[in-house]
């Protein structure tokens, strides 16, 4: 059993290492994620791997800031400041994906995670303002 705490450490750990691996065990095998990069919500461990997987691909030198930290040992909400490298393609669904453009991003975003009592992620949501996004790929407006 993960001691909720240490959910969190290891969830932001394996985003800054892009280990979809460790990323994917961290969540039960019937959670739940959602992200405003994937095409609806991401069920299942397998599913959840592989879309982080396809994110992991499109950034590299990943590094996350958490400012502010809320939970109540089964409930966490995870203000941050995540900056990467757009070097690989980004697929936001429903099309051809976007070419990489090289350029490097600063996004806040929250993290809201929900744990079973196992102490996995049951469920994931992502919460960041994707035309911020778009404008520092130097894509325009989405």
């Amino acid at each position: 059993m993960n001691q909720p705490d240490e959910v969190v450490k290891q969830y932001l750990k394996a985003i800054e290492a892009r280990d979809a691996d460790a990323f994917a065990a961290l969540f039960a095998a019937d959670a739940v994620g959602y992200h405003p990069l994937f095409d609806g919500p991401v069920r299942g461990r397998d599913a959840i791997r592989a879309g982080e997987q396809a994110v992991f691909d499109a950034f590299s030198d990943v590094a996350v800031t958490a400012r502010s930290l809320l939970g109540d040992g089964s409930r966490y909400a995870i203000e941050v400041v995540l900056t990467a490298v757009n070097t690989g393609p980004l697929d936001m669904g429903g099309g051809e994906p976007l070419p990489a453009t090289g350029r490097t991003i600063e996004l806040p975003a929250t993290w809201w995670l929900e744990l079973g009592e196992d102490g996995l992620i049951v469920e994931a949501r992502d919460y960041l303002d994707t035309a911020t996004l778009m404008r520092q790929l130097g894509l325009g407006d989405v």
